[in-house]
């Protein structure tokens, strides 16, 4: 589904949140996985915010960093047998939304593919609950960026599963004559 621009919070600029609506609109074609989930998921918000260091409250040092906020909510098509977010479905959404959010750099818009993502499950979350996504892009090179993804269950303040995102840009593969 297309978040409305005007809903989506955040200091990105408008430019940045359309960019991010594409990306997802590009990654949820109808012919592809888990297509409805994908669906259902809506931006709240995009920004550039300073680099933070939970366990002082504080902003370290100047370097800043790219984060964008999802929310969708666990339906029956992503539970296991026990009703509870598959472990498949959270990797599935950390995977989805952080490739979508590194469509806010102008370096890495398009064009790259996982090298590695790393999940770490913490809690259940069963079936009406609804999901926070936070997704920040780490740090971003010439060729390998790291992105770090957040799933809260957002009626209980609890981590349900977190993850660390490796991409690579794609190479263009040489013609040979």
């Amino acid at each position: 589904m297309r978040t409305p621009i005007e809903q989506i919070k955040g200091n990105a600029s408008n430019n940045q949140k359309v960019r991010l609506n594409d990306a997802i609109q590009w990654i949820n074609r109808v012919d592809r996985f888990c297509h409805a989930i994908m669906d259902r998921i809506v931006i709240a918000e995009v920004g550039v915010v300073d680099r933070f260091n939970p366990d002082e409250g504080l902003a370290v040092g100047k370097k800043k960093i790219i984060r964008a906020v999802y929310e969708t909510k666990v339906e029956a098509d992503m539970c296991n047998g026990g009703d509870s977010i598959h472990g498949g479905c959270s990797a599935y959404l950390s995977d989805v939304c952080t490739s979508a959010t590194y469509s806010l750099n102008d370096d890495w818009n398009f064009g790259h593919v996982s090298a590695a993502l790393d999940v770490v499950f913490h809690a259940p979350a069963p079936k009406g609950t609804n999901l926070q996504i936070i997704c920040t892009l780490v740090a971003l090179g010439g060729r390998i960026g790291t992105s770090r993804c957040e799933i809260w269950d957002k009626d209980h303040d609890r981590l349900v599963a977190s993850a660390s995102h490796l991409k690579m840009k794609a190479s263009t593969p040489k013609t040979k004559l």
